[in-house]
């Protein structure tokens, strides 16, 4: 009976990854296809429409998380995500492709990153995060995405839909895009959940690490597959501005709108260090992308060192 409840399991956390993938990439081919008929800035379509379809899969497994009183899962998840979308993807994608971009951009968005992250703290200090501090964190996202989308807007070069390879998606083709990839990631998320708490009772294992890596690895695949395609098509800042803003999002959305639902309570001295690799990760970023004076870069040797530190934490987990 174990035996069948465990294969279960991994067949469900396999298929919620699966739907997780092609959902996140789905939603988010759709929603670049609508930013850029409303001629928005690559960095802003990175760090606003592309950012919130890839996380996404944190925001419903959290909240399914939360929901269900799993809240190691839910704050393992986001802080886990966060560690990986720097470590591991930026990593991979730097190693594949090395970024370039205005360091000027990555510095003021990575700071904001950094005060989302150290918001983030204080509300976590008291055993948890409450109803009202899960609606100041939606707030300020909301105040993040209106004043990025005011300043990114163009009327040129920079979001014309015209750059886009072959026909343009037309808008019903991406509302209703949008719509399928929202319904997979929904039912992904859930039999993630279920397939990886129903794991972790069977081998012991807690849920912070579960959710610190299973799960947020999962999750973030979709950062991965937006992050190597926009650096692989030289939209360099859609890949950085991706990565820091499913960060942002994490932060100010998911936990937001999941606490504003159900408040959870834990012992976030449990996930201390784990934060503090988070916020180390988040300041790096900003380091190794201002070391020229004009324009930003990320090259191998940066993604290498960022995939072995990703490697020595994930290490200390186990």
């Amino acid at each position: 009976m174990i035996l069948t409840e465990t294969i279960w399991a991994v067949i469900k956390l396999l298929a919620g990854f699966v739907l997780l993938f092609f959902g996140g990439d789905w939603l988010v081919e759709g929603g670049v296809a609508l930013a850029r008929r409303f001629r928005i800035s690559p960095l802003v379509i990175g760090m606003t429409i592309v950012a919130f379809g890839t996380s996404a899969p944190e925001l419903l497994v959290s909240t399914i998380s939360a929901i269900k009183g799993s809240a190691g899962i839910a704050m393992g998840n986001v802080i886990g995500s966060n560690i990986a979308n720097i470590g591991l993807i930026l990593g991979i994608t730097a190693l594949i492709c090395p970024i370039e971009t205005d360091n000027s951009k990555v510095v003021r968005h990575g700071s904001i990153m950094i005060v989302a992250s150290l918001l983030l703290l204080v509300f976590s200090l008291h055993s948890g995060i409450s109803r009202i501090e899960g609606l100041t964190l939606f707030i300020c996202l909301i105040l993040f995405t209106t004043i990025s989308i005011r300043k990114g807007r163009t009327q040129h070069q920079e979001a014309d839909i015209d750059d886009q390879e072959g026909k343009p998606m037309t808008i019903l083709a991406a509302v209703g895009l949008i719509a399928l990839s929202c319904v997979m990631l929904a039912f992904g998320a859930d039999i993630l959940v279920d397939g990886a708490t129903t794991l972790a009772s069977a081998m012991g294992v807690s849920d912070k690490v579960i959710g610190l890596t299973i799960v947020a690895l999962g999750t973030s695949l979709p950062e991965l597959a937006a992050s190597i395609a926009a650096a692989v098509k030289k939209q360099m800042d859609i890949s950085i501005g991706n990565v820091i803003g499913s960060n942002i999002f994490n932060i100010l959305c998911v936990l937001g709108v999941s606490t504003s639902i159900k408040p959870i309570s834990l012992e976030f001295s449990d996930y201390m260090s784990d934060f503090i690799w988070m916020l180390g990760f988040s300041v790096f970023i900003i380091i190794f992308t201002t070391m020229r004076k004009k324009k930003g870069r990320l090259g191998r040797t940066a993604g290498i060192l960022f995939l072995l530190a990703y490697a020595v934490y994930a290490w200390s987990l186990f």
